[in-house]
């Protein structure tokens, strides 16, 4: 009863014990290869320990060091040779030198794997990983929650392909039929940090390679079926992507504090993700052919994401939130000049471009069903639009309207900010892994085409009416002139009216008889 009770109470500790006594019998290879073939069948990816499961006493922890992890075919999973960890130390795959290379071993690697009936239609990877902090937790496994409560994982370095992955164009694809599936077991973590992780990502369709960095996360839960929403719930992430820093964090407001503005109960958890100078192909990669997003040649986008998270079905109702949402509706009247603003952006000299279905969120916004409401603030910088070559995949509308955007974002280059904002069911995240699962993107790139689509045409309308304007008055003072002519020398007016056209016809008769 005892040892079932430390088993339950003390996993980590247990582990710690077990792998301590594994390490000095020297059976810790024989354990840390069976430990990798059970995580690789289970899991179908390829993991593989290159060094000893050592326990850290100081921090009750478990410490994985030089960890392999793939995912490639059958065919061409890496072979990992027997000094593959004194490989990873130097960075460098000495047995790769040609003086290490017999001939026998030259004949076959010439020889090519058939993979014509293997399915490669997904993204791979290979990434080194130096540390995995791990504790463990017997308890929630029964739970049905995995094994590992907690993780901490630093220095990882390594290859994310995607070059393989393809769709067919006449057939769109579904975001929502790629959202996984819960299966018992997934894991879910109380807390997940990592450090100085690092991979170069490999795009299909030619895409320049990039690298993605992370300098510091910390997650206060990661299940593996809310993946981007609790990427999103973190509680400060900071990284680069593609030489671009971004940053995930509270937000702060000049007026108001963080908490107060969620202690009315509305949201338990706001969120402000931005990144600066991303280059506009990334989101051409992400984006339909239709939108005008992918009209454009050129640009840099600067981004702003305010997102509000609902409260949790666990989460307790403050007992003063209602008395305190009259105080705050007072002090955000008072203060919203000041509030709206944006810390670090700089003020427009003009409104931003916002679409008018945004009027209509706020009633959407005001059910019990709990939503993810996320204000986006955008700013494109340094564009230039070019009217696409074959124009038969557009809508008509589209078609119609592609020139004067398309002229409206090479006359506002310089700058182009849009609002709007998105609004989306919880449903939409649960099993979404990343942003286009969740159907973002597309819902994003819908908001920028209209909100340029209501402004051109709102120019062009006003564009209308004061020419029509300027011909109506014109119109009105001559006919305004011409009566006060009239009225104020009507004789005078006759008389040079005669003397420029003559006489009426039936006049000069008139006066021939009166003659005769």
């Amino acid at each position: 009863m005892s040892q079932t009770l430390w088993l339950l109470v003390g996993t980590t500790t247990f582990f710690s014990v077990v792998f301590a006594t594994v390490n000095s019998l020297q059976l810790q290879s024989y354990v840390a290869h069976a430990i990798s073939d059970y995580l690789t069948a289970e899991t179908g990816i390829t993991i593989i320990f290159e060094s000893a499961i050592v326990p850290k006493w100081k921090d009750s922890r478990i410490s994985i060091k030089n960890v392999f992890i793939t995912r490639r075919p059958t065919s061409q999973r890496l072979r990992r040779r027997a000094n593959a960890g004194h490989q990873a130390a130097v960075g460098y795959d000495v047995s790769n030198h040609p003086s290490n290379h017999t001939l026998l071993e030259e004949e076959e690697e010439e020889v090519m794997p058939d993979m014509s009936e293997e399915d490669t239609n997904y993204t791979m990877f290979d990434l080194n990983v130096d540390t995995i902090d791990v504790t463990l937790s017997l308890a929630r496994w029964l739970e049905g929650k995995g094994v590992v409560k907690d993780a901490v994982v630093k220095g990882v370095r390594g290859v994310v392909d995607r070059r393989s992955v393809y769709w067919d164009p006449e057939n769109p694809l579904d975001p929502a039929s790629y959202r996984h599936i819960a299966q018992p077991g997934d894991f879910e973590l109380e807390s997940l940090q990592l450090e100085d992780v690092l991979v170069t990502v490999y795009q299909p369709g030619d895409f320049r390679p990039y690298t993605a960095s992370i300098f510091l996360a910390d997650m206060r839960c990661f299940r593996k079926q809310w993946c981007f929403y609790d990427f999103l719930s973190a509680e400060n992430v900071v990284g680069q992507f593609d030489n671009c820093l971004f940053s995930l964090h509270k937000p702060q407001s000049i007026g108001r504090t963080t908490e107060q503005e969620i202690k009315d109960a509305k949201w338990g958890r706001m969120a402000r993700f931005r990144i600066d100078g991303v280059n506009i192909d990334h989101l051409q990669a992400m984006t339909t052919q239709e939108g005008p997003i992918s009209w454009i040649t050129s640009g840099k986008l600067d981004a702003v994401l305010d997102i509000k998270l609902p409260n949790g079905p666990d989460d307790s109702l403050p007992l003063n939130a209602f008395l305190g949402e009259i105080a705050d509706a007072i002090t955000t009247a008072a203060t919203s000049a000041v509030t709206d603003r944006i810390p670090g952006q700089r003020e427009l000299a003009k409104p931003p471009l916002s679409a008018p279905s945004d009027q209509h969120v706020d009633g959407v916004i005001q059910d019990d069903a709990p939503r993810v409401v996320v204000d986006i603030d955008l700013r494109f910088r340094d564009l230039k639009a070019a009217v696409p070559i074959f124009t038969h995949d557009l809508s008509y509308t589209s078609n119609a309207l592609i020139r004067p955007i398309v002229a409206f974002m090479n006359a506002n280059r310089t700058l182009i900010p849009i609002h709007c904002r998105v609004v989306r069911d919880l449903s939409d995240f649960d099993g979404s892994w990343t942003m286009w699962e969740t159907g973002l993107m597309d819902v994003i790139a819908d908001k920028v085409y209209e909100a340029m689509a209501f402004h051109v045409a709102q120019a062009n309308f006003q564009r209308r009416v004061k020419v029509v304007s300027t011909w109506s008055l014109h119109m009105t003072t001559s006919a305004i002139v011409s009566a006060m002519r009239y009225f104020v020398d009507p004789v005078a007016t006759h008389l040079r009216d005669i003397y420029k056209d003559g006489f009426p016809v039936e006049s000069s008769a008139v006066l021939a008889r009166a003659g005769a």
